[in-house]
């Protein structure tokens, strides 16, 4: 009678040997895949570095040149912040408004500026009522607006939100619920 059909039987140890080799290779090339990107995290070159090549040349005297060519340089940009300085109060003109109905309070708030040293423009009232004060500023005086906080703590300091309001002055000051004298 012929084995038709049926496998012939291996030795019981080749079973335990194809798998331990099996689990080496998988841990083989699990360690190479790690160096591999470990290698190229730790990579000198982490950017990108703008690097160019120039000529230069030095002269000392006529009758002495002296040419350095294929110099590297690298490329540095420095940042410059400027501070604008803040005007004085007597370049700077304000007029007060009264949005809350605060009998006299934007009168006495202008007198404090015009013994500060600002120009004052005489104190009139503002609808609709601003919650809180507003401190608003033409182009060129957010420094000066930004100074003014000192006499009306709280207020928010904005661009000027229409031309036509307080006409002829840098700075509008509009007291609002909350302003405190």
């Amino acid at each position: 009678m012929t084995n038709k059909g049926k496998h012939a039987s291996r030795s019981p140890g080749t079973f335990y040997r194809d798998l331990v080799i099996m689990i080496l290779g998988i841990l083989v090339v699990g360690a190479l895949v790690f160096l591999i990107l470990y290698l190229i995290a730790e990579s000198p070159d982490t950017g990108p570095s703008t690097t160019t090549t120039t000529q230069v040349t030095t002269t000392t005297s006529p009758d002495d040149v002296t040419t350095t060519e294929g110099q590297d340089t690298t490329s540095t940009t420095t940042v410059t912040t400027t501070t604008v300085p803040v005007r004085p109060p007597g370049e700077v003109t304000v007029i007060v408004l009264n949005s809350v109905g605060l009998d006299g309070a934007a009168g006495r708030l202008t007198s404090d500026l015009d013994a500060a040293g600002y120009q004052t423009i005489t104190p009139d009232n503002y609808q609709p009522e601003q919650t809180p004060s507003r401190i608003w500023f033409r182009e060129g005086f957010a420094p000066e607006a930004s100074v003014l906080l000192e006499f009306v703590p709280g207020a928010v300091v904005e661009a000027l939100p229409d031309d036509t309001v307080g006409e002829g002055a840098d700075v509008v000051i509009v007291l609002g619920t909350g302003y405190e004298e």
